[in-house]
């Protein structure tokens, strides 16, 4: 499986919620045997062992792009020219756990503009419409309030989709006209451990 960015595809590894990086020649995707970038994940019965920073990203073609990889982050500033925003952003699990939902990113294919959401059939519907690319899993929410945890809500605006905390979608719906409120996502950690 490959996970796409802007044009370049990249090899996801198995067991893995996020992409990691990988190394590319030419625009062609590297095996990912041959990953000299991503560590290895330690075994762990922690949650908070798993615990990745959200970064939200505005892309060259106005809309958001969301990644829970430092070294996504950072080619994405680097070699696109997006910009990190300053938009509230907090934690996900980069693996699976118990009472935790997968949160999916696809790709609009009309610009760089992307929705994440955390319906396995949302995101069926969205790419059976031929206008969306799969991917692959951003990180790993939970689907409750439990413990130190913050509601994520999902907003709208003519092919672009934003994710935001509570406080700041009242801002955004208050400030920034056209936006329009899709509804509570799933939550994240307020805490990286």
């Amino acid at each position: 499986m490959a996970l796409t960015f802007g044009r370049i595809a990249r090899p996801v590894r198995i067991g893995l919620a996020v992409a990691l990086g990988a190394a590319l020649s030419l625009g062609a995707a590297a095996p990912a045997s041959a990953d000299p970038v991503a560590a290895p994940v330690k075994e762990s019965t922690s949650i908070a062992d798993h615990r990745v920073k959200v970064y939200e990203l505005l892309t060259k073609d106005g809309g958001f792009f969301y990644t829970a990889s430092e070294t996504e982050k950072e080619r994405a500033v680097t070699a696109h020219g997006w910009s990190v925003t300053k938009t509230p952003m907090y934690y996900l699990s980069s693996a699976p756990f118990p009472g935790g939902k997968p949160l999916y990113r696809l790709r609009w294919t009309h610009k760089a503009s992307y929705i994440i959401t955390g319906s396995d059939s949302e995101r069926e519907k969205l790419v059976a419409s031929g206008s969306f690319r799969y991917e692959g899993v951003l990180g790993y929410a939970p689907s409750a309030k439990a413990g130190k945890v913050v509601k994520i809500f999902r907003l709208t605006n003519n092919g672009r989709w934003r994710l935001a905390i509570e406080a700041h979608t009242e801002k955004i719906l208050a400030n920034e006209p056209g936006w329009k409120l899709d509804g509570p996502l799933l939550y994240q950690f307020t805490q990286d451990r």
